[in-house]
């Protein structure tokens, strides 16, 4: 199971925990058969409130040095930030009450990939014939592969964060060709019978690629107040089994889908001709 991980800070900072989030996926992957993408444990369900929303939220935080920052409240499900955490509920970072905090790493592991056909799309001219026999014309279609991406909850995922989850060879990895880092196009000629009062033109159906990966998070600490001052820190979701060091939550996911490349590197996909009729008051009789 590839696991990748991506930061907006400088490579050299981060490589130590890069590294150790890679090895989790590894390790946690061989163990439970419960286990999810890059090994990681399920909280959907199983802990209170939004929990796709809550790994949306907290991975989508600017990564500093030290990882990313969350609160969580064990009785209402509730999520903060870091900056929430200190302006609303204590003005250090502490657990405090129900509010348990922890620190980690985002990551980014790979779930499923399918194909499926993209929407037919028209790449010529209409050419019309308004005589009463057939008509002989050359058609001149051109396509241009697409690429994009999408969440399944929160704002849009931007550009550059798609680039650094989906490019190398993340669809590759399943025996098919990836388009993300590659851009194709043609331009055909192509000479159609065009039938009495009808117009033509040519379409073009892209197959397509997609991939699908949920963004997981490593626990580096997680925290809880014991009462009298006190907290106990750990190094797993809420202080669970050695699996629970990785979690993520089932219905938050990122789709990567691209057009498809032959072998030549030419876009894969179907060329068809259709046909409109006219109006019979424009065309000879």
């Amino acid at each position: 199971m590839r696991l990748i991980r991506t930061s907006i800070l400088k490579k050299a900072a981060l490589v130590g925990a890069s590294a150790a989030l890679a090895i989790t996926g590894v390790l946690a992957g061989a163990g439970s058969a419960q286990a999810g993408p890059g090994g990681a444990q399920n909280l959907r369900g199983v802990d209170p409130g939004d929990t796709d929303l809550m790994i949306e939220r907290l991975c989508s935080q600017k990564t500093s040095l030290t990882g990313v920052y969350g609160a969580y409240n064990v009785q209402t499900g509730e999520f903060k930030t870091r900056d929430e955490y200190l302006r609303d509920v204590v003005p250090l970072w502490m657990p405090a009450g129900p509010w348990e905090v922890f620190r980690g790493w985002c990551g980014y592991a790979q779930a499923s990939t399918w194909s499926i056909k993209g929407e037919t799309i028209r790449t010529s001219p209409w050419i019309g014939n308004r005589g009463s026999k057939d008509d002989k014309e050359t058609f001149v279609s051109s396509y241009s592969t697409k690429t994009f991406a999408k969440k399944s909850v929160g704002a849009s995922i931007s550009l550059s964060l798609a680039k650094s989850i989906f490019s190398g060879t993340v669809g590759g990895s399943a025996g098919y060709e990836w388009g993300w880092e590659k851009t194709s196009s043609f331009e055909r000629r192509s000479e159609k019978t065009i039938p009495p009062c009808t117009q033509v033109a040519v379409t073009w159906t892209p197959y397509q690629r997609v991939v699908r990966v949920n963004p997981v998070f490593q626990v580096e600490e997680y925290s809880w107040d014991k009462g009298n001052g006190n907290k106990s820190t750990v190094n797993t979701w809420r202080g669970r089994d050695a699996e629970w060091k990785t979690i993520y939550s089932y219905g938050y996911y990122i789709d990567g889908i691209s057009d498809k490349l032959l072998p030549n590197g030419h876009p894969d996909g179907r060329e068809d001709k259709v046909e409109q009729k006219l109006d019979p008051k424009t065309c000879a009789q």
